[in-house]
């Protein structure tokens, strides 16, 4: 027993002194076993003849090295993953001898959080924190609270995606899901009008109405003006398209997969003269019997967004979150709402394979720790959790998707890729896809008045009942057309959060 333990301790403190795994100290002693010509089964005489030839193999590498520091760093490791049993060595340890001989350790390598320069000047950035614009500036904000304890209702108003099958799409059922979303438009369309709608491909001399699906005459390139066609439904127009004429229109906001009505001529049977372009009825809002709303006396709710990722492309040390995390513990809002990525496939570090630690093992320590230590400083705190198609620490890299999983904590909350929430009675929605960023490439507009851009983007979507609204999707996006339910904007939100490419902006969007 006592010479087994003495094995264990010496390889345990080989870990230690050469940042090496449990696993490549068992090849490095395989290795070294075989050359020598010796039994496979370690013994503490020459277990420790290794530890001299791994050390003089760390001379000669330190030797080769320029001058100066060594950026070499020394990280305790445990040896509990290494199995010697087939070579005879008793693990059977008691409590008192496994506490002796192994170490409370990170498994984060130090190189992967090694700051890099970009990292330096953001730590030493002069400015932080600062207010860079307001909406409403006028109202007062809550401040600190230290001992009251505000009333929060968290309610979900959709059901949370379950985990799915996807990349099992059939050509024949996206088409079907796709009719079934233009049929579903179509009869809102007919109760906002209340009109009948006519096959737009048929020749007529009359007005007519008719709804369809934006889309182009041409497989590539931008939507414009001159190449604009209406697609119809199976049970309208047996699917075909017709070129629309908007050359009459002096305001129109288009782009591909928008579903709207439209009153015109069709004279030749060669194209739709458009007079009026209907957008469908906006979404209802919710009953609000369904709704807990909740005052708190007249206090405002304090609630810090931000959206990822949380760390610099140069490492992985994650200090742009540490700083939030940081300004939140002195904050102390209500609720904290972070949106993914947390670890990004996308990070150049991590695209190139440049890493030796395991994502969720960066997640945990440079996130999740984090976060729990927020919520032991602030007993207030509610922190809700959105993934992103780009973590790598789930199993879904498209939309829409499932929440995180395995991270337990009574006040994190882990909410579905979107979500619709109600906090206080007032409803939220989420959707953490740079859908406005996309809309904006493909958008035409025409208008005779002066029309706000970003507002004009975000009516699209709640007019589209929607929150990816495109169609065919762009190519950084995956979306699974056989979930379009769960992106689905059932309910007039009264506020909505989508992160973008576009600088941060606060608009009340002003819905009719």
């Amino acid at each position: 027993m006592s010479t087994d333990l003495q094995v264990i301790r010496e390889i345990n403190s080989i870990c230690q002194v050469f940042t090496l795994t449990p696993e490549q100290v068992k090849f490095k002693w395989e290795s070294y076993a075989l050359n020598a010509n010796i039994s496979l089964k370690p013994t503490i005489s020459y277990v420790k003849l290794l530890r001299n030839a791994l050390q003089r193999e760390f001379d000669r590498t330190l030797k080769k090295r320029r001058t100066g520091p060594s950026n070499r760093t020394v990280t305790k490791r445990s040896i509990v993953p290494m199995d010697l049993s087939e070579y005879g060595i008793d693990f059977g340890l008691t409590t008192q001898e496994q506490d002796n001989s192994m170490f409370s350790t990170s498994s984060i390598e130090a190189v992967d959080t090694k700051l890099s320069q970009a990292t330096s000047q953001f730590l030493n950035r002069p400015e932080s924190h600062q207010i860079d614009g307001q909406y409403n500036g006028q109202l007062l904000r809550r401040g600190v609270v230290m001992n009251e304890r505000p009333q929060i209702d968290l309610k979900h108003l959709q059901k949370p995606i379950e985990p799915y099958r996807y990349m099992f799409e059939k050509i024949r059922e996206k088409a079907d899901e796709m009719n079934d979303r233009l049929d579903f438009m179509g009869q809102l369309l007919s109760d906002k009008l209340h009109e009948k709608f006519s096959a737009p491909i048929q020749q007529s001399q009359v007005a007519t109405f008719t709804f369809g699906r934006i889309c182009s005459d041409a497989s590539e390139g931008k939507l414009n003006a001159e190449s604009v066609m209406l697609e119809t439904s199976k049970e309208l127009g047996m699917g075909k398209r017709i070129k629309l004429d908007l050359s009459k229109l002096q305001d129109y906001s288009l782009f591909p997969g928008q579903i709207v009505g439209v009153q015109g001529f069709n004279r030749n049977g060669n194209s739709f003269q458009v007079e009026c372009i209907h957008m469908p009825p906006l979404p209802q809002k919710i009953n609000p019997a369904n709704l807990e709303l909740i005052s708190n006396g007249g206090k405002p709710i304090e609630i810090i967004t931000a959206a990822g990722p949380f760390t610099l492309d140069g490492d992985l040390s994650f200090k742009p979150l540490e700083s939030l995390i940081q300004m939140c513990m002195e904050e102390r809002p209500d609720i904290v709402l972070l949106m993914g990525p947390f670890v990004s496939a996308k990070h150049p570090l991590i695209a190139k394979g440049k890493i030796t630690t395991l994502p969720e093992d960066l997640f945990r320590e440079q996130v999740e720790v984090k976060l729990k230590h927020l919520l032991d400083a602030c007993s207030n705190t509610q922190v809700l959790l959105l993934p992103h198609a780009d973590d790598i620490i789930q199993t879904y890299p498209l939309f829409p998707q499932p929440p995180l999983k395995d991270l337990q904590h009574p006040r994190i909350h882990l909410l579905s890729n979107p979500s619709s929430i109600s906090v206080n009675g007032h409803v939220v929605s989420l959707a953490n896809i740079d859908v406005l960023f996309r809309l904006a490439k493909q958008e035409i507009f025409k208008s005779s008045v002066h029309s706000d851009r970003f507002s004009r983007l975000v009516q699209h979507l709640i007019q589209q009942h929607t929150y990816y609204p495109l169609f065919p999707h762009a190519e950084e996006d995956s979306i699974d057309s056989s979930r379009l339910l769960d992106i689905q904007i059932s309910w007039k939100p009264d506020i909505l959060i989508i992160p973008s490419q576009f600088k941060y902006f606060v608009k009340a969007v002003m819905l009719e």
